[in-house]
């Protein structure tokens, strides 16, 4: 791991900064999980379409629960990902008794007392930092997604050589 040292007194962010952080990570989970998910939506479809066609060879079918495996996984931390960013956001809504988007056209019981700064900061942190955790997730997932994609490909070719 590299860290990077900067003399002088650290940088004061402010929680507007710390909250479009955190929503810029949000919106770049989204995205990696909708890549994930049109990934392994192809090798679904491919899969299914080519099992239609007639039964694979032994060497197809034996790569197919290596396919089957890594789509797992990959589908796995897609999941996670929404279930760690749902769960944060919850435990904060529950912790401060406010919307976490300020778009809500409701003011929730508890909202019109203002936070104090120092909840208000250990709240964003948590955010940021399940921000983080989702982003590395739905990363993982675009990865195992690529490589389900890959073994598809291997898994195609067997299938395709042994004349299945």
């Amino acid at each position: 791991m590299v860290t990077a040292f900067r003399p002088g007194p650290p940088d004061k962010e402010t929680p507007e900064d710390l909250l479009q952080h955190a929503c810029t990570l949000v919106r770049l989970c989204g995205r990696d999980s909708a890549v994930a998910a049109v990934f392994l939506a192809l090798v679904l479809v491919g899969t299914v379409s080519r099992l239609a066609a007639g039964p694979p060879g032994p060497a197809a079918l034996a790569l197919l629960p290596v396919v089957a495996a890594a789509f797992a996984v990959s589908a796995s931390y897609a999941i996670r990902s929404r279930r760690t960013l749902v769960s944060v956001l919850a435990g904060v809504r529950g912790r401060t008794g406010s919307p976490v988007d300020p778009g809500v056209p409701w003011t929730p019981f508890g909202s019109a007392a203002a936070l104090d700064g120092r909840v208000r900061d250990a709240e964003l942190r948590r955010l940021l930092s399940a921000a983080h955790r989702c982003g590395e997730l739905s990363w993982q997932a675009v990865a195992w997604a690529a490589a389900t994609s890959v073994l598809f490909l291997f898994w195609t070719m067997a299938a395709a050589m042994t004349g299945g």
